[in-house]
């Protein structure tokens, strides 16, 4: 059964992107299937994948009922890339009266794949509600921090709101803490997370490694750029436990 996971927090910079690709690519490695969409009009995914300018993005798939335009990244690893014309997107969809259920559609007719993730941008609004509406969970990526870990009911509700009213079987995947570190506020911030949502935090810790960012800056995932990191180390045991 194809796994339909959204990956979201509406606050930047906690890395959900860098999870996106990492972990996509890591259940690559294990032999999975997996096809990652760039859901962000910023379009980070796409560029960390060193996909540049191409011809068709999701903003034709969404806003003109196009087929989802696929490119091959590596191995097992397929792209939905974005761009900038993709902030037209939240517009028109509104004034679609089927937009929240633009992705749903675009994604009943894909075959093939055993995981599909979601790169959602950093907010609620009707992106993000698009892919809630069409994933089987959701991946909540929270930074050790205290303003990106104050959010995290908020998101609760608005996936609950999801699965009662258009959504029944959207769960909750877990918790991702990210740019871990030993300092006393990172461990106060964890801690307290995983007390608040007991039995929904992964056990794998993301911990800040200047190597995942130099992946991203050099449009390469962990694997290709450092596959001793530790990095690559926490994005493998991730994969292990969203693969079951």
């Amino acid at each position: 059964m194809q796994k339909i996971i959204a990956i979201v927090n509406h606050k930047g910079g906690v890395g959900k992107s860098t999870t996106t690709h990492n972990l996509g690519r890591a259940l690559a490695i294990m032999g999975r299937k997996v096809l990652i969409i760039d859901n962000d009009p910023q379009a980070n995914l796409t560029t960390s994948t060193g996909t540049t300018a191409p011809a068709k993005s999701i903003y034709s798939a969404l806003c003109e009922d196009e087929p989802l335009p696929i490119h091959a990244v590596a191995q097992n690893l397929d792209l939905v890339p974005s761009e900038l014309e993709y902030t037209k997107a939240e517009y028109k969809l509104q004034s679609d009266i089927k937009g929240y259920f633009k992705m749903r559609k675009a994604l009943e007719k894909l075959t093939g794949y055993d995981f599909v993730l979601i790169d959602c941008p950093p907010s609620l609004g009707i992106l993000t509600l698009n892919a809630l509406i069409a994933a089987n969970s959701v991946l909540v990526v929270v930074q050790s921090s205290f303003l990106s870990a104050k959010g995290l009911q908020t998101i609760l509700d608005v996936v609950k709101d999801i699965k009662d009213d258009l959504n029944p079987r959207l769960e909750v995947e877990g918790f991702l803490l990210t740019q871990a570190n030993n300092t006393v506020i990172r461990r106060d911030i964890a801690e307290w997370v995983r007390e608040n949502y007991q039995g929904k935090v992964f056990q794998t810790l993301i911990r800040q490694n200047v190597a995942l960012e130099e992946a991203t800056a050099r449009g390469q995932d962990i694997f290709q750029y450092n596959a001793h990191s530790n990095g690559a180390e926490d994005y493998r045991n991730l994969a292990k436990e969203v693969a079951g």
